[in-house]
């Protein structure tokens, strides 16, 4: 299967709002463990779309979520989740191999897999971002059989998607760095609107 990331034209940068509530998952982690949507109740969480087998865009994602875990090293009420979108390439054993290319924290940064319909109705309907494996769609978005976003999407405590900030864009970590705070320092209860 020919796979490719997002390649349409210029996306806004930063997207900020009470989107939607994840809906409930449960995937494996790089280290062959279950990782449900309810063990990340209580963090602020930012979740990325990519596959390791990637040459270009995932690489440059998968760099800026290791700056954020560098950057956020000490902080432990915030998880980083890379779900992959190519699930019958990407094994546990894979995205543990690709993990520790860029240094992951097990018990931080969880690389999860699972069933590709699971995967894509999550990306879709959770995060309402684009992914398709639909030659027609494809079509339509782009000229490939296979598209997913470059979006970063950064979750609240209480499980709400909150911001959406492109990740090819060079201010991304410092984007997501400033929502992140802005969200660890809110009270659990308060959703007020980010700055």
């Amino acid at each position: 299967m020919f796979v490719s990331c997002e390649k349409q034209g210029p996306p806004q940068q930063v997207l900020i709002g009470k989107f939607r509530e994840v809906d409930d998952f449960t995937f494996t982690d790089q280290q062959a463990r279950p990782l449900e949507a309810d063990s990340l109740r209580g963090k602020v969480w930012i979740a990325n779309f990519i596959f390791t087998s990637c040459a270009a865009e995932c690489l440059v994602l998968s760099a800026r979520f290791a700056e954020l875990q560098r950057l956020f090293a000490e902080e432990d009420n915030l998880a980083f989740v890379s779900f992959s979108v190519d699930p019958q390439t990407d094994t546990p054993e894979r995205l543990g191999q690709f993990a520790n290319r860029w240094h992951a924290d097990p018990e931080k940064w969880f690389f999860l897999t699972g069933e590709a319909a699971e995967v894509d109705a999550l990306v879709k309907n959770s995060f309402l971002l684009p992914l398709t494996r639909n030659p027609i769609e494809a079509g339509k978005l782009m000229s490939e059989r296979f598209i997913h976003s470059n979006r970063f999407a950064i979750v609240d405590r209480s499980g709400s998607v909150r911001a959406y900030v492109e990740g090819l864009e060079p201010a991304a970590t410092s984007s997501i760095s400033r929502i992140v705070v802005e969200l660890l320092n809110e009270s659990p209860e308060i959703t007020p609107e980010i700055r």
